[in-house]
């Protein structure tokens, strides 16, 4: 059974912690929307004001999609908001939980999730959306020798990483083959799944950039312009800002197009963001389809 596209939230799972769940609940309330918050025993400041609060078996909890289903069911929740970070990008964890308890996750659904939450499935359809990129190794590996041979063949520096990783994990840039062994072996510790994948380093004069993207699921998607986020410490982002400082504003264009084109091609549910990274010579590479639902505002609902 397909989930509806729209439906109204009557009460709402928000299956996070800390400032996420805080701020979700917060818009809820002034929505007069009913709240159902989890926690532990020693992580419950964000229950205040909610509804009604759960205490969940373990820290694990947030991450045990059995248990959160149970939740559901027992409490008749119709609508769950994950925030972003934890289960926010399983495919798994969507399906099922319509599947099994009939309440929607907000996000783009586990058909898109499946497509953007692997870095490498997000690769391929920036190269069905014929979008520039970087010579990648095709098949996630395991192997140490295969990540060689691949730097072998593109030339140093390589990027290695981990396929469903994300907020930085998984990450290494070799820039010689004697750390190779040494990072790729911790990519791979990073990796839930123990699998990664490797790229040509875009490293000189590059910068990072995002395009906010709404669509309804039919095909028709929107942008709400880009931000930068090229100002990072060990790959996460420490500050961004809107629009971006590259000054030529037809290669900004010509990136927005691209990144509605990858958002059009699986049929976007809501906002994820379009990253790319660009350099001042007019070219655009990588391209990646994130999957968090309101990534950096989770107060935000769509049903």
């Amino acid at each position: 059974m397909s989930p509806p596209h729209q439906r109204p939230i009557r009460r709402l799972l928000v299956a996070n912690r800390g400032e996420i769940a805080t701020r979700i609940i917060s818009t809820a309330r002034e929505l007069d929307i009913e709240t159902i918050s989890i926690y532990t025993s020693s992580d419950a400041s964000h229950t205040f004001g909610s509804s009604h609060s759960i205490q969940l078996t373990s820290p694990a909890s947030f991450l045990d999609i059995s248990e959160l289903i149970t939740i559901a069911k027992k409490h008749r929740i119709d609508t769950v908001h994950p925030g972003y970070g934890f289960i926010s990008e399983s495919p798994e964890f969507a399906r099922r939980m319509w599947d099994e308890a009939g309440a929607l996750v907000i996000g783009p659904g586990p058909h898109i999730l499946s497509r953007t939450g692997d870095k490498l499935q997000a690769r391929i359809l920036a190269e069905e959306c014929h979008l520039p990129v970087l010579p990648a190794l095709r098949t996630p590996t395991n192997e140490i020798s295969e990540l060689r041979k691949f730097a072998s063949s593109v030339g140093y520096p390589i990027i290695i990483k981990a396929v469903d990783g994300g907020g930085g994990r998984g990450i290494k840039i070799v820039r010689k083959d004697e750390n190779l062994t040494s990072l790729a072996k911790r990519a791979l510790q990073e990796s839930p799944s123990g699998k990664v994948f490797a790229e040509k380093a875009a490293i000189d004069g590059y910068r990072h950039v995002e395009v906010q993207i709404i669509g309804d699921g039919r095909g028709n998607v929107r942008h709400l312009w880009e931000r930068e986020c090229s100002i990072q410490r060990r790959f996460q982002k420490v500050v961004e800002f809107a629009p971006s400082s590259i000054p030529d504003r037809k290669l900004v264009g010509e990136v927005i197009h691209a990144a509605l084109s990858m958002a059009k091609k699986v049929c976007v549910v809501v906002v994820p963001a379009s990253i790319y990274t660009d350099r001042s010579r007019s070219t655009t590479c990588p391209w990646e389809l994130l999957s968090s639902s309101y990534e950096h505002h989770p107060q935000n609902f769509t049903s």
